[in-house]
């Protein structure tokens, strides 16, 4: 729900559609027997992906007809004022997947501001305004760069990441020092208020575990609301039982979107971001590539988490340090998620059917179990035959290789499925299991 960065929403709709497709981009074109048969990539009713209970809530209604793009959805949703107040309009979300995270949050938004609009919390708004801490208005602003130095979608990365000059911290974007660097750095540099960061660190994680929302969401309406609630709080010495004291629902999710889980809420940014860095120097990532990875804004701390853990669980396989760093490229968030999840089903093939022994990156990330079978996990929405899609589907460097497993999650159109069986590739359409896909502990 980047209502500021609407402008962008239908760029990364078409990015995030070659990631599928990635390998397109240099496959050969499909022969010209199949030219004839392509598809214009439908637009479908919203009750495809979502059932009707889940299409409209407090707060918000979804848009009923949704683009395709081949491999993707773009999904509308309707914020109104009751819930959202001035960031009231209509929103553009890529994907299934963040559609199903950005609707679990809209819950917590709403309890944030139901705390918001109490005469008690108004009126530790304004005994918060004149406490005297030191450097209060960064700590409200930035209060987690403050400290860890881990930034937050400011300055430039590899030019592919503009959010406007003058607002480079340059501990914080220092990508030549590594986290723990970052990290000791900005304490250092804030010691004044090294101990007050990290209790509203801590309170805030807190909060966000009772409302069941990712504590580092890159969703900027929840982000400034769980901010301003937990700094009031945190002044005002409140309890997170006391504020939010009526049940929040639960995360709307469906099964196989995992947002976090204990580990994040349990633990404070500083060690998150040692942790994977960590994690990718094990994997065999360079400073700079490991710079990379935990600089990425499309990558949000708890999907980095994830990422590190699903590739400590596949092994030191050949191609595993490869995939690293082909998330570390990913240009939108959903990308990210598209190549995390793809991770999380290589796990679930490895454990249920066959041990992956090798990943492949050709865009997209196939894997390669004992068996000599090659996986290609597609976290999709709705797939339809175009020519990107066949360009794929008949590589002749793939239309080579035996026993080729597609995996789609999604749904696809009846030409498409036609056609992909039709070249070889053994189609398996189901949805991913709950829970998490790995549990090795990190």
């Amino acid at each position: 729900m980047i209502k500021h960065l609407r402008g962008k929403v239908i760029g990364a709709l078409v990015l995030g559609g070659l990631l599928f497709s990635g390998a397109l981009c240099t496959a050969d074109p499909p022969s010209s027997g199949s030219a004839g048969q392509f598809e214009q990539p439908p637009t479908v009713g919203i009750g495809e992906f979502l059932p009707l209970g889940k299409q409209s809530g407090n707060g918000y209604y979804l848009g009923q007809q949704v683009p395709t793009n081949g491999a993707m959805g773009r999904y509308t949703i309707i914020a109104n004022a009751d819930v959202f107040g001035s960031d009231a309009g209509t929103y553009q979300v890529e994907s299934l997947e963040l559609l199903k995270i950005r609707l679990s949050e809209i819950p917590a938004i709403a309890a944030l501001d139901n705390v918001s609009n109490t005469a008690v919390f108004t009126k530790e708004v304004a005994a918060s305004a004149a406490r005297p801490v030191a450097d209060a208005a960064q700590m409200v602003t930035h209060p987690m760069d403050t400290v860890t130095g881990l930034p937050s979608g400011i300055g430039e990365l590899f030019d592919r990441v503009r959010l406007g000059a003058g607002e480079v911290y340059s501990t914080a974007t220092n990508i030549s020092e590594s986290g723990e660097q970052r990290a000791s750095q900005a304490a250092g540099e804030t010691a004044n208020i090294t101990l007050t960061a990290f209790g509203y660190d801590q309170l805030r994680r807190q909060l966000a575990r009772k409302l069941h929302v990712d504590p580092y969401s890159s969703d900027p309406i929840l982000t400034k609301r769980l901010n301003h609630v937990a700094w009031v709080m945190f002044t005002a010495h409140m309890m997170v039982d006391t504020a939010i004291s009526v049940a929040v629902p639960g995360s709307m999710l469906i099964t196989g979107v995992q947002v976090t889980d204990d580990l994040i809420y349990q633990t404070p940014k500083a060690d998150l971001i040692l942790l994977v860095e960590r994690k990718l120097r094990q994997i065999g990532l360079s400073n700079a590539e490991i710079a990379a990875f935990s600089h990425n804004t499309a990558i949000p701390l708890s999907l980095q988490v994830t990422a590190v853990r699903e590739l400590d669980t596949l092994g030191p396989i050949q191609g595993r340090r490869a995939a690293a760093v082909a998330i570390s490229n990913a240009l939108t968030e959903y990308q990210a998620r598209f190549m995390v999840t793809s991770l999380r089903m290589l796990n679930q093939w490895s454990r249920q059917t066959s041990p992956i022994t090798s990943i492949q990156v050709r865009g997209v990330l196939m894997g390669r179990d004992q068996n000599g079978s090659t996986i290609l996990p597609a976290p999709v929405d709705y797939v339809s035959w175009t020519p990107r899609i066949a360009g794929f589907a008949t590589a002749p460097g793939l239309l080579g290789t035996q026993n080729r497993v597609l995996w789609v999650t999604g749904e696809m159109t009846s030409l498409a499925h036609q056609q992909i069986t039709t070249n070889g590739w053994t189609l398996r359409q189901a949805s991913l299991l709950s829970g998490s896909a790995s549990e090795s502990a990190l």
